[in-house]
C-alpha cells in the first residue's frame, strides 16, 4: 500500500527483475538464475546513517523520471595499476563520468594544503563515502562536529578551526573531471554514482515542511508542499527517462575488463490489475530504476504501478506482470477460474 500527498490510500505493484552481463563482447544479457530479492529497506555500505545508502528500498511510492544507480569499483584496465583513470556509464543517449585516484593525504604545507600523490592501485570502491565532504570528527572533543552538508558522509573536508589536525588525513578516491580538489576547507561537487541520502540537502528540499502545524493538523499524513520528486533516490544527473529494449549500455573501467557494452532487453513489461473481473489497468509499463552491481556483473529494472483504491485492498482480485497465456485470457474472457499446474514440470495449465 502507498498513500498519496493528499492522504488516499493506493495499491503499489512493484515488479524487480535481474540479469546478468554477457559473457562475450556484443552478447545480450540473460535473465539471472537467482533473482534479487525486492528491497524491503535501505541498505548502507557501513553503518546506517554514518555511511553511504548501498541500495534504498524499492518500495518508492511513484517515479517520473528513471533513476540509474551504479554500485561497484573502479578498476584499472588490463589488471595493470594506475594512480588515476575514468570512470563513466552510458545508458542510450545519457552518460555520466569521473576522475578516480589512488590514496591521497593533505599534507601540511606551511599554512596552507597540498594533496600528496595518487597511490597506484588495481581496484577503488566507488561509493558516496569516497567522494568529497564528511564529517569533522577530528576533535574528539567536539561535541557537534561540523559537516558537509552535500555529502556528511564523505572525506576529504574539514572545518577552519580543526586546521591543525589536517595533516595527513585522507583525500577522496573520487572527483569531478574538470574540478581539481586543492583545499580541505572548499566546495566540491561529491561524485559517485549511487544514491543520495535522505536527509541530504539535494532530496530534503523536496521533503516538505513538518512544523507544529504540520504536527498539529496534518500529522500522520504528508505536509501540502511534499513534492514527489522526493522519491527519486539518484542525483538529478542520473535522472533519464525510462529506457526501452535495445537501449546500450556502456561500461567504462567499473568492471575488470575495462570498457564493455550490451543492450538492455525486455524493458516493456505488460501488467494487468483487476478489480473483480474487470481490468482496472492494463498497460505496458516501462522500469523506473535500473541498478547496476558492476562487481557482480549483474543489473536490475524496477517497474512500478499505482491504483487509488476506492474501498480497501480487497477491492483487487488478481494482477497479471507480463504477457497472459491464451488459457489466461480464455479463462477471463469466458468468466472462468484459470488454473496454473505448479511443480508438475509440463506447464500446464487449465480453467474451469
Amino acid at each position: 500500500m502507498g498513500q498519496d500527498p493528499a492522504g488516499r490510500d493506493h495499491l503499489s505493484l512493484v515488479v524487480k527483475r535481474t540479469f546478468d552481463f554477457p559473457d562475450t563482447a556484443g552478447g545480450a544479457p540473460v535473465p539471472s538464475k537467482t533473482q534479487a530479492p525486492l528491497v524491503h529497506a535501505d541498505q548502507y555500505h557501513g553503518e546506517p546513517g554514518l555511511s553511504a545508502c548501498r541500495w534504498e528500498t524499492d518500495f518508492a511510492f511513484r517515479k517520473t523520471r528513471c533513476d540509474v544507480i551504479v554500485n561497484g569499483a573502479a578498476h584499472a584496465p588490463r589488471g595493470e595499476v594506475a594512480t588515476k583513470l575514468r570512470v563513466g556509464i552510458r545508458l542510450g543517449q545519457w552518460s555520466k563520468s569521473f576522475d578516480v585516484f589512488g590514496e591521497r593525504h593533505w599534507m601540511a604545507v606551511g599554512p596552507a594544503f597540498v594533496a600528496t600523490d595518487p597511490a597506484p592501485f588495481r581496484r577503488h570502491p566507488i561509493s558516496y563515502d569516497h567522494a568529497f565532504g564528511g564529517t569533522d570528527r577530528l576533535d574528539p572533543e567536539d561535541p557537534e562536529p561540523g559537516a558537509y552538508d552535500d555529502n556528511p558522509v564523505g572525506t576529504g573536508w574539514a572545518a577552519r578551526r580543526n586546521h591543525l589536525r589536517i595533516n595527513g588525513m585522507r583525500l577522496p578516491h573520487t572527483q569531478a573531471s574538470d574540478e581539481d580538489i586543492t583545499s580541505p576547507f572548499g566546495s566540491y561537487t561529491p561524485m559517485a554514482l549511487g544514491p543520495y541520502g535522505r536527509g541530504w540537502p539535494q532530496r530534503r528540499r523536496y521533503a516538505g515542511t513538518y512544523d507544529q502545524a504540520w504536527q498539529d493538523n496534518v500529522f500522520p499524513f504528508l505536509p501540502k508542499d511534499f513534492d514527489e520528486r522526493y522519491y527519486q533516490s539518484a542525483p538529478p544527473d542520473q535522472q533519464v527517462p525510462p529506457p526501452r529494449s535495445g537501449t546500450e549500455v556502456i561500461l567504462l573501467n567499473l568492471t575488470d575488463r575495462g570498457r564493455e557494452s550490451f543492450r538492455l532487453i525486455d524493458c516493456e513489461l505488460p501488467l494487468t490489475i483487476f478489480r473483480g473481473a474487470r481490468p482496472a489497468l492494463d498497460r505496458e509499463v516501462l522500469p523506473d530504476t535500473v541498478l547496476f552491481d558492476t562487481d557482480a556483473r549483474k543489473f536490475a529494472l524496477v517497474w512500478r504501478v499505482d491504483l487509488p483504491m476506492r474501498r480497501g485492498f480487497l477491492e483487487f482480485s488478481e494482477a497479471w506482470v507480463g504477457p497472459p497465456t491464451e488459457a489466461m485470457a480464455r479463462a477471463k474472457r469466458e468468466g472462468r477460474r484459470y488454473i496454473r499446474a505448479v511443480g508438475s514440470g509440463d506447464g500446464a495449465e487449465a480453467s474451469e
